[in-house]
């Protein structure tokens, strides 16, 4: 399977022409963190073009931001960064946020939801492929396991040495992250891996924007 990883500000300077020649086939930087853009997403998404790996971004909702300003920032950031044709589809990162936003409150299940599908149709009205969607089984379980969200492909974290575990409403992954201590020459310190579920470059290519 074709391996990837995914990074943020905080990653630091990155040899990309290192990371390209350990293997690493694709990649997922961070456009946005909740209602802020990522500083380093631009400088990172054009060294990892330029280097041969196909991209993504993706956008880390925070249910203690509003949804306006949440999808508004990456409409925007579709434009400047020139999300397009090649470009992996965007990814909606699901996932609590324990450290800075508490403990999750399943009251917040109804609205955080809603977001969750108004972001999801607002990029895919933009860019005409539906997003990827990015989360763990217990998350996703602890938001009712929602099933309408099905058709958009899966990037899973599942961190099990045989088979990801999948949410309720899935059959299958596009993605599996499998390590959050990965080491990859041309980057330092520990990263998260991520598998494509095929082998086949073309089959992954198969999935960017058109």
């Amino acid at each position: 399977m074709l391996q990837g990883i995914d990074i943020y500000q905080g990653s630091g300077k990155i040899d990309w022409a290192k990371v390209k020649q350990a293997g690493i086939s694709f990649c997922f930087i961070r456009a946005a963190y909740g209602d802020r853009a990522d500083s380093a997403a631009l400088d990172n998404l054009r060294a990892a073009r330029a280097a041969g790996l196909v991209c993504g971004v993706y956008h880390f909702i925070r249910a203690s931001k509003t949804e306006a300003a949440q999808i508004a920032l990456m409409k925007s950031l579709v434009e400047s960064l020139g999300i397009g044709k090649g470009d992996l589809p965007p990814v909606i990162d699901v996932e609590d946020n324990p450290f800075y936003d508490g403990a999750w409150d399943r009251a917040c299940n109804a609205s955080y939801l809603e977001m969750v599908k108004n972001w999801t149709q607002a990029m895919q009205a933009r860019l005409g492929a539906p997003p990827i969607i990015y989360t763990r089984a217990s998350f996703w379980q602890q938001l009712g396991n929602p099933k309408a969200f099905a058709d958009n492909p899966l990037w899973v974290a599942s961190y099990r040495a045989d088979q990801p575990r999948l949410p309720d409403g899935w059959q299958q992954h596009t993605f599996w992250q499998y390590s959050e201590s990965g080491v990859v020459e041309g980057l330092k310190g520990q990263y998260d891996l991520s598998y494509f579920h095929s082998a086949d470059p073309e089959a992954l290519r198969s999935l960017a924007l058109k």
